[in-house]
């Protein structure tokens, strides 16, 4: 079976359900952002700038990985930044033809002396709302928890997204490096949960399977953003298979994170294989230097699949999108029209 071209494939209407907006950041917007701001960059062109803004080879770990941003978070910090990046990702996202993006952040990292989380926030949701009304898809936040974050700014973050549920945060994840654990933040997650917004833990991608373990059992996970420890642990990977909890997929980041050292190692073939709801997602597009299209293009080449395989993982992913029933099934009607 030949793979889809990749016109076939650009064309397809698609979703993306782990996408960090911060990771999204056009690098000519960073400098932009920074002169207006006058904040340092390493380079001051986009080609001077690409290899401290992109993850390379030299990416063995997720702090690795994560210490990429550090080239270019202090610039986010500017007020009104975020607002900018938000509205950009979901431009570039429409234009590699997503029709729906579940866009997550935490505001935190952007707060300081000149704007509060709260401000960062609202600026995202604005951004966020500015592009879908642009591009005409649809763009919802997930707020995250982080983990190296305190407790008590990991509370506000609750209330934050609890306040904002009628402007577009949909759901609340914790992410971080995954060698701190989460249970610390059990209370503050669940106080989310039961306030009607559902989880999505990032968990088995720096850590063993006891992570996924935990988002699953003590998190009450809806998602599982990674999961590719499951690979060592068919027996959770069945428990997971049997909750219904889906697994959001990062294929080049997770190789660019030491998550897998190949894609023959990485379990979407084998979960997919399984009946696991898997979906495929780009993670941080701009750090990675990738689209959709581009993530979806591999998996064909990688785990034999079809176009129609392809559609059909974009109906996937609108079953696991936090979406009520009515968007859910207008979205996979607009899957199916392939248009």
């Amino acid at each position: 079976m030949s793979s889809p071209s990749p016109d076939a494939v650009a064309a397809l209407p698609k979703v993306d359900l782990h996408c960090h907006v911060d990771g999204a950041v056009r690098p000519q917007t960073l400098l932009d952002i920074a002169r207006a701001g006058g904040v340092p960059l390493p380079a001051d062109d986009v080609a001077g700038l690409l290899p401290h803004v992109r993850a390379t080879d030299a990416c063995r770990s997720l702090r690795d990985f994560l210490g990429v941003f550090e080239s270019f978070y202090p610039v986010l910090s500017v007020p009104g930044a975020m607002r900018r990046v938000a509205a950009e990702l979901v431009q570039d996202a429409a234009a590699d033809g997503v029709v729906h993006l579940e866009a997550r952040f935490c505001p935190a990292l952007q707060a300081g002396p000149e704007q509060s989380a709260a401000q960062v926030l609202d600026d995202i949701l604005d951004g966020l709302a500015q592009g879908a009304a642009a591009s005409g898809i649809s763009a919802t936040a997930i707020v995250c928890c982080y983990r190296p974050l305190s407790l008590a700014i990991n509370d506000e973050l609750v209330q934050l997204s609890l306040a904002r549920r009628q402007r577009g945060v949909v759901a609340m994840d914790l992410a971080g490096p995954e060698d701190l654990p989460g249970a610390p933040l059990a209370a503050t997650l669940a106080r989310a949960r039961e306030g009607g917004l559902p989880l999505t833990i990032h968990a088995g991608e720096a850590a063993g399977p006891e992570s996924v373990a935990e988002a699953l059992d003590l998190l009450a996970a809806t998602r599982i953003g990674h999961g590719v420890a499951l690979r060592d642990d068919p027996a959770l990977a069945q428990r997971v298979l049997d909750a219904g909890v889906a697994i959001e997929c990062c294929l080049t980041s997770n190789l660019q994170t030491g998550a897998v050292a190949s894609l023959a190692e990485h379990p979407f073939g084998a979960l997919r294989a399984a009946g696991q709801l898997v979906t495929i997602n780009t993670d941080d597009p701009s750090v990675s230097g990738i689209t959709l299209s581009g993530e979806l293009l591999l998996a064909a080449d990688a785990f034999g699949l079809s176009l129609e395989d392809l559609a059909g993982l974009q109906q996937a992913s609108a079953d696991a999108a936090f979406l009520d029933q009515a968007e859910r099934e207008a979205l996979k009607a607009r899957l199916a029209s392939r248009g």
